[in-house]
């Protein structure tokens, strides 16, 4: 009988046990499911924050290209422009036909469409490209999440057109390699 009893007192100890682990994993359970919620609710929350800074970086975006075009129209206003644009290398026309292509269509262009468009690397178009603006070209440049992107002022690209300010009217025979 005493045997018995032992067994009785361990089955009660083992039922003690297993119910007061279930009672801790359940309580574990409930606080690891309010920690999942309050990490859902606050990922929620961080990506609507997000998407209104995004917004908010566009609107910025186009309220400075708007002072920027307002600027150059008082500049504008006050003097004739007058492009001295010194003489561009082979490499820095091409740059300047790409960017002169791209943004026709485009407000900005990035480094890396360039680099795509003509076959140089990134480096090389900035390179370029700050010799050009260095030479007289002047060019709208702007950065958003770690990117510049680029395209010639408007008043240029008109002049450009009209007067043929950079020189590219050159014999067919320069450019083929």
């Amino acid at each position: 009988m005493s045997t018995t009893g032992k067994e009785e007192v361990l089955l009660t100890s083992d039922e003690v046990l297993n119910k007061h682990f279930t009672q801790i994993l359940e309580a574990a359970r409930e606080e690891l499911d309010d920690h999942r919620e309050s990490i859902n609710e606050n990922t929620t929350e961080i990506q609507t924050n997000h998407e209104f800074l995004m917004q908010l970086d566009a609107k910025i975006d186009k309220l400075a290209s708007k002072i920027e075009e307002i600027s150059l129209l008082v500049k504008g206003s006050s003097e004739e422009k007058q492009f001295k644009v010194k003489a561009l290398t082979k490499r820095e026309k091409e740059v300047f036909q790409a960017l002169y292509g791209l943004g026709a269509t485009k407000a900005f262009i990035t480094y890396r469409e360039l680099s795509a468009h003509i076959g140089i690397s990134e480096s090389l178009i900035a390179q370029y490209v700050a010799n050009i603006v260095e030479k007289g070209v002047p060019l709208v440049k702007r950065y958003s999440s770690n990117r510049v992107y680029i395209n010639l002022t408007q008043s240029f690209r008109e002049k450009q057109a009209k007067h043929c300010v950079v020189g590219l009217n050159t014999p067919l025979s320069y450019w083929v390699h």
